[in-house]
């Protein structure tokens, strides 16, 4: 399968004066490409009983974005861990390329937050958005 398409449009409280989009909201973007792409495969992770913290972000900016823009965030896993999501997501403007984010987030139980594999079945599915 290839990476996943998610598209939105930049609203205005995601902006600054100047109409351009506040650096911390390209994670915004990112997570709600991840949840589109997990539930697109029957997987909706607040339901499952599991903890998803982060455990590394990271963005590197290329172009701004701005009011009213439409992005594109193409989401793909890179590695899938025993309990963790490796993710890289590639945000692109109506000018083409804006930013690449990469997140690791880490499955965990809520109970007592120790590790939670994911199972056969979960990896099946989850190997489709490699």
């Amino acid at each position: 399968m290839p990476a996943f398409t998610y598209t939105t449009r930049v609203a205005m409280h995601e902006t600054d004066a100047e109409g351009i989009v506040y650096f911390a909201n390209y994670f915004h973007y990112a997570e709600e490409a991840e949840t589109h792409a997990l539930a697109s495969l029957g997987l909706v992770v607040t339901r499952d009983g599991h903890a998803y913290p982060r455990v590394h972000a990271e963005v590197d900016y290329s172009a701004p974005l701005h009011f009213f823009e439409r992005v594109e965030v193409r989401a793909r896993l890179t590695r899938l861990g025993n309990s963790s999501l490796h993710w890289r997501f590639e945000l692109a403007g109506e000018s083409g390329p804006v930013a690449v984010v990469r997140v690791v987030a880490a499955r965990r139980h809520r109970a007592d937050g120790s590790a939670a594999p994911f199972s056969e079945a979960e990896r099946a599915l989850l190997a489709q958005l490699m």
